[in-house]
């Protein structure tokens, strides 16, 4: 009787496994919902996807979305997003070099890595819309740089971004909300329209967060992971939600679900 009993509990567990694996697979491309004639996205992955089941290893978080109106037509003014995302250890910046707001400021992509190189700890793109002709909006494609910072006593990442042409320099604050060593869910959020004024509108963007390091010959990892799958077998997932919000209107969530692969 125990060993048919056994034998049940596993093949609920696998049932229920694979549910998960077919849900990830379905979720596979990036997640997209909308409302008052907005749509907006979310896609993301880490970095390794196999993982050891028990215990964290260093990871990268590769997060993307995009925004766009049902016509056509500019979407409004993004106000505000949040991303938030699940970390083993949340985010270790213990001995990891801060960068003042202020260096990057009005610098280019080669002198933001000048000043603050050692704070770095993600890249990526911020694609924008700028109306200086309503009818045909500019878009500016910048390249992005993530920086270990500080605010207001708690922790930020400060988003530099760069464009040549057409010359566009602004740096997003991210919030950081909980993600303390031990905790597992992480939250960030930027101001966006305080931060790019009236004129530009995210189109969309793409950022890794990831970074190695070490402090006094111990190493050290920005973002840590595990994969946790159930007993025998090998498939566990992880999410990530963003909501945008919009000025005035509306609110959009979006969350993704995505899979990993344990190793012991």
């Amino acid at each position: 009787m125990r060993r048919v009993r056994s034998g049940l509990l596993w093949a609920a567990a696998a049932v229920a496994s694979l549910g998960v694996v077919a849900l990830a697979a379905g979720l596979a491309g990036a997640e997209q919902t909308g409302r008052a004639g907005i749509r907006a996205s979310l896609d993301g992955r880490i970095s390794p996807k196999r993982l050891p089941r028990d215990r964290p290893v260093p990871v990268s978080l590769h997060l993307s979305g995009w925004v766009r109106a049902d016509e056509g037509g500019l979407p409004p003014r993004l106000n505000r997003i949040e991303l938030a995302f699940e970390a083993e250890r949340g985010v270790d910046t213990r001995g990891l070099p801060r960068c003042p707001r202020g260096r990057l400021l009005h610098a280019t992509t080669r002198q933001a890595l000048d000043r603050c190189g050692a704070a770095l700890v993600g890249r990526g793109t911020i694609d924008t819309l700028v109306p200086l002709a309503p009818d045909d909006p500019l878009p500016a494609r910048a390249r992005a740089l993530a920086f270990n910072g500080r605010w207001s006593g708690g922790r930020a990442i400060w988003v530099h971004a760069y464009s040549a042409s057409p010359p566009v320099s602004f740096v997003l604050p991210f919030y950081l909300r909980g993600g303390g060593s031990g905790a597992g869910n992480v939250s960030i959020e930027a101001p966006v329209a305080r931060t790019l004024g009236r004129w530009p509108r995210l189109r969309s963007f793409h950022l890794t967060l990831g970074r190695r390091y070490s402090v006094a010959g111990v190493r050290r990892s920005y973002l840590s992971a595990r994969c946790p799958a159930p007993p025998r077998l090998h498939i566990g997932y992880f999410r990530a939600r963003a909501t945008y919000r919009f000025s005035p209107r509306p609110t959009i969530p979006v969350a993704i679900l995505r899979s990993c692969r344990a190793r012991d």
